[in-house]
């Protein structure tokens, strides 16, 4: 998968999925200990609780799974609303991973061996990995390829799509459940052939902790959340690690 279908996909599958999260409405009920509320809520409520709290956000983590006709694209990105990134991106197919590393507008990208032997012909891949030898693609977003795989870090898209209000949505409260330890009230919800599984969380913000949908298309997302508002401090590699891609062109 190119950079761009990559980014693509992950755009169109957050597109797809989140836009069950729209809710206008409210509940009432008393609220136990140590428990924000929401569970008492109605499913309009929680919704649109968890929308408002997730499109504040200024940095959060995102661990997903993107799965269409060509296979199955994960992803583990930290990122904040400065532009900073760190993360690694896999294509469908097994075919290796990406690092990437972003500050501003500068990116760091490390394509492992297998990974570049899918992106590049046949005929140059062995040059290719023999010329980078393990390091860092350096640029900046005016690169169109830096500028497609950074697409990943755009903590502003997602908080967008958080914040859209799709109609003829049909919302269903379930149970409590937990995810990686964190209480959470579930939400499922439909429209037209596109359903969704969202939990939100039971304590402090009624942050969105997990998605799992699924399109008409038989296009399906699952996405977990964490690490909100906690800084994301990017590293870069030491200059003999990376290579100017402008170089390579």
């Amino acid at each position: 998968m190119s950079a761009p279908r990559a980014a693509a996909v992950v755009r169109s599958a957050a597109a797809g999925t989140v836009f069950l999260i729209v809710f206008a409405g409210a509940g009432t009920g008393t609220a136990l200990a140590d428990d924000n509320g929401m569970a008492d809520k109605s499913a309009q409520a929680i919704a649109d609780a968890s929308r408002k709290a997730m499109s504040e956000v200024t940095s959060m983590r995102m661990v997903a799974k993107v799965t269409e006709g060509s296979g199955t694209t994960a992803l583990d990105i930290r990122f904040d609303e400065a532009g900073n990134c760190v993360g690694t991106v896999r294509p469908p197919g097994g075919s290796g991973r990406a690092d990437v590393i972003k500050r501003g507008n500068d990116v760091w990208m490390k394509l492992d061996d297998a990974l570049l032997r899918a992106q590049v012909p046949a005929a140059a891949a062995e040059d290719a990995i023999a010329l980078i030898d393990g390091r860092y693609l350096h640029g900046t977003t005016d690169n169109i390829m830096l500028r497609d795989f950074a697409q990943f870090c755009d903590l502003d898209y997602f908080k967008s799509e958080f914040s859209s209000k799709p109609a003829n949505e049909q919302l269903k409260k379930g149970a409590r459940s937990t995810v990686d330890g964190r209480p959470a009230i579930t939400v499922t919800g439909k429209r037209g052939g596109d359903t969704g599984t969202y939990q939100v969380s039971t304590q402090d913000e009624p942050y969105l902790l997990r998605i799992q949908g699924a399109k008409a298309s038989g296009e399906r997302v699952e996405a977990t959340f964490s690490a909100f508002d906690e800084p994301v401090r990017p590293k870069p590699p030491a200059p003999a690690d990376s290579v100017d891609l402008s170089k390579l062109q």
